[in-house]
């Protein structure tokens, strides 16, 4: 009798082992079901939410770099200023030298030396008044850097309008006359006879219009090949880089640049760049 409960009690409990095991099973089965019917869904999530955490990032980390380049550009906006306000005090200095020059030619006599010193006093105060009268500071400050610096070369701008309208970034603006005012002082430094550079500023209806001469002369065959990367005339001083970034830039910005250059009448580069479009004449 004992054993025949023990055979019915075990099969009570093998019964209710593999009913449990059934019910596990089954849930084990649905819960799978759910998880793979949900996971598609749920990587998705991660996926979009991952992306947009990205984009984000991307987003706040270029914010944070045009910050970083506009605070690089305010500070060398600050830079040339205070290089430009330094050119003018020393300017001032030279002024009043000047005047004990000019009282000096007057107690002596010298009517002859007094005019002809006055008309070079009045063409230096005239070229000071357009440089500073330019409105892209940048240019300005240039151009009285490589005057100031230039070594064995008269620097000689002619300014004819004062670059309001100008489209360029003036970072841009600096690169390209940079480049083209150090190939001119360079060539002036190595020319035997004629030792200065003229650069002329002027515009017409849709460009402003600089004009960088200089002495030297580049052969018709080499009009091309200056403009690839590499290539120098300036031998080891050069690194064949200056004008390629010079023509790109140009370019890219919907300016022209001409070459002419004539032996015994020296090069002259001519760059275009445009104005502003709200500056532009309005078609009839």
């Amino acid at each position: 009798m004992k054993d025949r409960k023990l055979i019915i009690f075990l099969n009570i409990v093998l019964c209710q082992v593999f009913l449990n095991l059934y019910i596990a099973v089954s849930y084990l089965n649905h819960t799978l079901d759910f998880i793979f019917n949900v996971l598609p869904a749920v990587i998705i999530l991660i996926v979009v939410f991952s992306a947009g955490l990205c984009l984000f990032m991307v987003k706040e980390l270029l914010r944070l770099a045009r910050k970083e380049k506009d605070a690089e550009i305010a500070l060398a906006r600050l830079e040339e200023s205070n290089f430009l306000i330094s050119t003018l005090k020393a300017k001032q200095h030279d002024f009043a030298n000047h005047l004990q020059v000019l009282y000096g030619l007057v107690e002596r006599g010298e009517k002859r030396a007094l005019k002809k010193y006055m008309e070079y006093i009045s063409n230096d105060l005239k070229t000071v008044d357009r440089i500073t009268g330019l409105k892209c500071v940048e240019v300005a400050a240039l151009l009285c850097k490589k005057m100031a610096l230039s070594e064995n070369v008269v620097i000689e701008p002619v300014i004819k309008t004062d670059l309001k309208h100008l489209s360029l970034p003036p970072d841009k603006v600096i690169s390209i006359l940079g480049n083209l005012i150090d190939n001119a002082v360079f060539e002036a430094q190595r020319h035997e006879e004629i030792n200065n550079v003229r650069i002329e500023i002027s515009e017409d209806k849709e460009f402003y219009i600089f004009e960088i001469w200089n002495p030297g002369h580049i052969p018709p065959q080499l009009f091309d090949k200056i403009f690839e990367p590499g290539f120098s005339t300036k031998g080891e001083k050069g690194s064949g880089m200056g004008l390629p970034i010079v023509k790109r830039i140009i370019e890219k910005f919907g300016g022209k640049l001409e070459l002419i250059s004539r032996k015994g009448s020296g090069t002259t580069f001519r760059v275009y760049l445009p104005k502003k479009e709200t500056s532009l004449p309005k078609a009839n």
